[in-house]
């Protein structure tokens, strides 16, 4: 751990929105020398202008978690310069926690500190950073907007500010994930190129977000705000001149470029760029975009941002945050450049070690090859959603990645990580007793916010984890998660021992089936059972093995009509529970998995048949009455159910139909059926688990 750093930040600056605080030390050699550092809310590092790493790994309130960066390769005769920025953004969000700004480092020879915070850095404001700026989405922090044009480097003597030393408050532990993954993907040429004209009858969305950003989730005003690139673009008409347009290509006033990455790609944006005359730059990104024509992406985040040149400044910019993209638009509001190069350094888990099957159907080589790639990107640290709007850790998501971490590696790195940070979790009264968040490390908001649905999922991972991924792991670190939210779902039974009403927002998946959560859920009652039976496997209690017999007995009981098995059911007027007509697809496939029914009895013949000859993740044929399956979570039961019951033709049909046209527009697999949403989506790299499943199992 650290030895004499202290969590340092700019004077009066840890508790203020969206600092860029850069800080700045020189050292004689670098032979045998490390760089432990953690920060809040990230950092990147640069030993002599050379990039090194971007951190810490997320981890729970209270806590910080430290990487150790080797610096020896970086080295050059003389002095050394290690420059750290840190992004304070001192805001609530779903991809960290919410807590003031500081960076603690120490330059390190075996024993010795040859360079520490607290005693040898200095600290730097630069103002080319653009501290009022837009949220970059609802989930993530702010957008990026740099102003060079005084020349000026980020660690100039007019930027230098007094040191604050913070109180040490968090508990330091060890990076558990393995580091990140770090290779430039470098456009050669432009897909088009053109000039612009503003459409003035354009109204642009101005705040496109998920939710509102009030004051809980914190931002600047949006009449602060100088610059907002976002609604620009989208006035923005194209007109393409040029195609496929070698680089270095000279760019003035009103014109653009579009660059195609090919597939879609995870990282850091960079731009190489002369500029000819005082120049204000947008890029824009998008993982999708039609014939040639840059558009946004319809999913609630600002891919944009903005960069000022001064006349004859050269730049190498690379953004301060990761961000997702096949497309990216560079375009000039004002000025002159010759743009020389751009591209993106991936920042990604290291898959080189991965071999790609040679399959005999090569759409599904594709499609693993595509899995491998949106699992890379969705696992730097912990098993995240998507690389994009949200980056968040969001249980039953992570149920899926799991398996396939575990699948391709052997190993459970990230997922050691990613539930240990739900181990350290403390709930302080922002959620009911013994419930834990439905994505960690995040910020609850305000209304307590949680999904009782995915605490369940948490438990069947656990389940896996300790039984077959990493049985070395003592099962009892993970007792009082799982009792305390044993002991919340208990308080919500009713006299059949069901669960009915559960608080908050109730989650069986993306389709009408979501509209039939209450009163009482029959998918989320088997869930409920099976969850009962994990519990005894994991800690032999036989209390929880008695109830998921009855839970199922009455669950099924109650929800099956004779033919399929119903939704939910409410109260009448009498008070009695009365089972609603309502069936959807979603439904039978958590009877299949957690009811512990016998398929192939004859009761169940018409469900069987319709699985097999009408339903699929792509429908056969329609059927309106039975609602159709989404791609979240309901593809994904289809394909752990179609396993289940060895229907292994099935598996490998749904994943071609389903993934196939995804893996050829982005090289990537998505959370939705169509283009809306993220095109990068890290639960969706479960699909060549189950490939290979299917393939082994038909040998």
């Amino acid at each position: 751990m650290f030895n004499l750093a202290k969590p340092i930040f700019a004077k009066g600056k840890s508790e203020e929105l969206n600092v860029y605080a850069v800080f700045k030390t020189t050292v004689d050699s670098l032979k045998g020398v490390e760089l432990k550092v953690t920060a809040a809310s990230f950092y990147q590092v640069y030993v002599n202008g050379k990039f090194v790493g971007f951190g810490p790994a997320r981890t729970a309130k209270g806590y910080a978690r430290m990487d150790v960066l080797p610096l020896e390769k970086y080295a050059v005769e003389g002095k050394n310069e290690i420059v750290i920025g840190v992004a304070g953004y001192y805001c609530r969000s779903f991809n960290g926690i919410f807590q003031p700004s500081f960076l603690r480092a120490e330059v390190v020879r075996g024993d010795e500190v040859v360079a520490c915070t607290g005693r040898d850095f200095d600290c730097y404001l630069p103002a080319s950073h653009i501290q009022k700026t837009e949220r970059y989405s609802a989930q993530r922090h702010f957008s990026e907007v740099w102003d060079f044009t005084d020349g000026k480097s980020l660690t100039d003597e007019s930027y230098r500010t007094e040191i604050e030393i913070l109180p040490e408050t968090l508990t330091v532990l060890n990076r558990t994930a393995p580091y990140p993954y770090y290779e430039e993907v470098v456009c050669d040429k432009a897909l088009v190129a053109g000039h612009i004209t503003t459409d003035e009858t354009v109204i642009p969305k101005k705040e496109n977000y998920s939710f509102a950003l009030d004051d809980f989730w914190q931002g600047f005003d949006y009449d602060e705000i100088e610059y907002h690139p976002y609604a620009w673009v989208q006035t923005q008409v194209q007109h393409a001149e040029k195609f496929d347009v070698e680089l270095p290509l000279a760019l003035g006033d009103g014109e653009y470029a579009i660059f195609d990455l090919e597939k879609v790609e995870t990282g850091f944006l960079k731009l190489s760029a002369k500029a000819t005359a005082t120049a204000d730059v947008v890029i824009a990104f998008s993982e999708y975009i039609p014939d040639k024509t840059f558009q946004f992406a319809n999913m609630q985040a600002h891919n944009v941002c903005e960069v000022k040149l001064a006349e004859g400044d050269t730049l190498d910019w690379m953004s301060r945050e990761p961000y997702v993209l096949r497309y990216a638009i560079v375009a000039l509001k004002s000025g002159a450049i010759t743009l020389n190069g751009f591209g993106v350094k991936r920042f990604e888990g290291d898959v080189s070690g991965v071999v790609i099957p040679e399959l005999e159907n090569p759409v599904l080589r594709d499609i693993y090859r595509a899995a491998v790639r949106t699992y890379a990107h969705n696992v730097v640290d912990v098993y995240m959603d998507c690389p994009s709007r949200e980056r968040a850790g969001w249980l039953c998501d992570s149920y899926f990645t799991g398996k396939t971490e575990h699948f391709l590696f052997g190993k459970t790195d990230v997922e050691d990580a990613y539930l240990e940070n739900y181990r350290l979790y403390k709930n302080d009264g922002e959620l009911p007793e013994g419930a834990i968040p439905m994505c960690f490390p995040a910020d609850v908001k305000d209304t307590g916010e949680f999904i009782p649905q995915w605490t369940m999922w948490y438990i069947l991972e656990v389940e896996e984890y300790l039984l077959y991924r990493n049985k070395s792991v003592d099962r009892e670190a993970f007792r009082d998660s799982i009792y305390g939210l044993l002991g919340f779902y208990a308080r919500h039974e009713n006299e059949d021992g069901l669960l009915e009403n559960l608080p908050s927002w109730n989650f069986v998946e993306w389709s009408r089936a979501n509209h039939w959560v209450f009163n009482v859920n029959y998918p989320t009652n088997f869930l409920y059972a099976r969850v009962l039976e994990a519990v005894y496997n994991i800690f032999g209690d036989e209390d929880c093995l008695k109830k998921c017999a009855h839970v199922r007995g009455k669950a099924v009981e109650q929800s099956f009509d004779g033919k399929l098995f119903c939704d939910h059911a409410v109260r009448g007027e009498d008070g009695k529970l009365v089972r609603c007509a309502d069936i959807s697809e979603i439904c039978q496939y958590y009877a299949i998995l957690f009811a512990g029914i016998d398929t192939a009895k004859p009761e169940y013949a018409y469900m069987m048949n319709l699985i097999e000859n009408v339903f699929g993740a792509v429908r056969k044929e329609p059927m309106p009455e039975i609602e159709e399956i989404n791609a979240f979570i309901g593809v994904y039961l289809r394909l752990e159910a179609m396993l289940k019951l060895k229907k292994y033709d099935l598996v490998l049909n749904d994943i071609e139909t389903f993934f196939g046209d995804m893996e050829r527009l982005t090289g990537t697999l998505w959370e939705n059926r169509s283009v809306d949403g993220s095109l990068d989506h890290g639960f969706a790299c479960y699909a060549l688990v189950a490939m290979t499943k299917a393939l082994e199992a038909k040998k």
